[in-house]
């Protein structure tokens, strides 16, 4: 199974496999990731695709594939495609089969149900806060380490892709696996590039230092009440 980035600098651990998103697109085709500060994240719509289903994810309404969305992710969760925007029958999505930034539209008649999602996370960098909202109500603001200098957490516009233990790679209690990508590794380093929250490899790691190969740091009693959120939560970082 793969894992997301983790770990302070220096650490690699060996049980670490890379993540592999599946896509039909190549990088090159693609439309580049914003560097525009996204707002904070709204809660709203996610599209859960259908058991067994596979979801054309196209670059414009009616235009060719990006991306083809099968119903489970890597880490074995039943897909979710973010809702960004919504123009008649189609959806503008974001999903972790996409790049940071990019976004692909699904047509209603798509293999998918329409959720409504009533939480949202903000991860505000330059703070190291990362802020829990229930239908626009601030339900906590909590410390949380970033990435290194040369390994920053990347900024943009995600969702909750998964949440899984943590424990088999002493990462805390919980994983809350995110959309994005890793896309700036620290030198040699071997594990995944996928984002995510989790808990600190290091006792000796102080919450709210950069220190991370890009993933956020939180406290256990902050990883007990992500782990509840549901999947599809929207989640924006920002500088």
């Amino acid at each position: 199974m793969p894992i997301p980035c983790s770990a302070p600098r220096g650490t690699v651990l060996a049980l670490f496999a890379a993540a592999i998103l599946t896509t039909s697109a190549s990088a090159a085709t693609r439309p580049p990731a914003t560097t525009a500060r996204p707002a904070v994240a709204q809660e709203g719509l996610t599209l859960v695709v259908d058991h067994g289903a596979r979801v054309a994810i196209l670059r414009a309404p009616a235009s060719r594939a990006l991306a083809v969305a099968a119903w489970k992710t890597s880490f074995g969760s039943v897909r979710r495609l973010r809702v960004v925007q919504r123009r008649g029958d189609w959806f503008a999505v974001e999903s972790d089969v996409l790049g940071n930034g990019v976004v692909g539209w699904v047509p209603r008649t798509a293999p998918v149900s329409l959720r409504s999602v009533r939480y949202s996370l903000e991860a505000d960098l330059s703070q190291r806060l990362l802020t829990l909202r229930r239908e626009g109500r601030v339900v906590f603001r909590r410390r949380v380490s970033i990435g290194a200098g040369d390994s920053p957490t990347p900024s943009g516009r995600f969702h909750i892709s998964d949440q899984i233990s943590g424990k088999r790679w002493g990462l805390g209690c919980c994983i809350v696996v995110l959309s994005g990508k890793q896309p700036h590794l620290p030198a040699g380093w071997n594990g995944g590039d996928r984002l995510a929250i989790h808990g600190r490899a290091s006792t000796s790691e102080s919450i709210g230092a950069p220190t991370s190969a890009g993933c956020l740091h939180a406290t256990e009693k902050t990883l007990h009440e992500l782990a509840r959120l549901p999947l599809g939560t929207p989640v924006v970082i920002h500088p």
